[in-house]
């Protein structure tokens, strides 16, 4: 199973069989972003703003990005990996004193007491919001082909929104529904009702 950009649908998809799940349109084994960039500008239309931080209900695929308003519908950015080396301070005991205590057991009592600490580099893989400035947001329809993860869903393909509880359901004319979440505090659901009554 590979994960590939649809360019119908405007959403990276698991496939087996080399077709979009939701459309079926053959997906190409690469795209070329440079060439892929004024149809999805076309596509996505003008960035209207950031709506805030959310969490995606997929699987393979990132869940926790940005949700943007743009003139055409809703796009998601999701955060980037970044692996970050940092030192940790852990306990160096010699073996020597490991199978001392295996065989003396009073040795047991005094290995926390013997034990070395020494700082050692490890890497960490965390996630971060890819951060667009005011001036930078026309730029994001380009991120379409570049980061995986990232999809748009328009205006034309949205049959319905509606909330349940702090979640919001996408209901797509064509492909499964889309279930987001907001994770920071902030007005997403002034942003969405926003979109509602100025969009659909």
């Amino acid at each position: 199973m590979s994960i590939r950009l649809c360019q119908e649908c405007c959403q990276w998809v698991s496939t087996r069989d080399g077709r979009c799940p939701d459309c079926q349109d053959v997906l190409p084994e690469a795209i070329d972003p440079a060439e892929s960039d004024t149809g999805f500008r076309a596509i996505v239309g003008e960035v209207r703003g950031r709506m805030g931080h959310v969490r995606v209900s997929r699987r393979k695929l990132p869940t926790d990005g940005i949700l943007y308003m743009t003139s055409s519908g809703l796009f998601f950015l999701p955060y980037r990996s970044v692996t970050r080396r940092r030192l940790v301070e852990q306990s160096a005991t010699s073996p020597f004193w490991t199978i001392a205590a295996v065989l003396w057991s009073p040795l047991m009592f005094l290995s926390p007491f013997l034990r070395r600490r020494e700082l050692r580099e490890k890497d960490f893989v965390e996630h971060e919001p890819i951060r667009l400035g005011k001036d930078d947001l026309q730029l994001l329809p380009e991120f379409l082909s570049r980061v995986p993860g990232a999809f748009f869903v328009s205006i034309r393909n949205i049959r319905s929104i509606r909330q349940k509880r702090n979640r919001w359901i996408i209901d797509r004319s064509f492909g499964s529904s889309v279930t987001i979440q907001p994770i920071a505090d902030g007005p997403f659901a002034q942003e969405m009702q926003q979109f509602l009554e100025t969009r659909l």
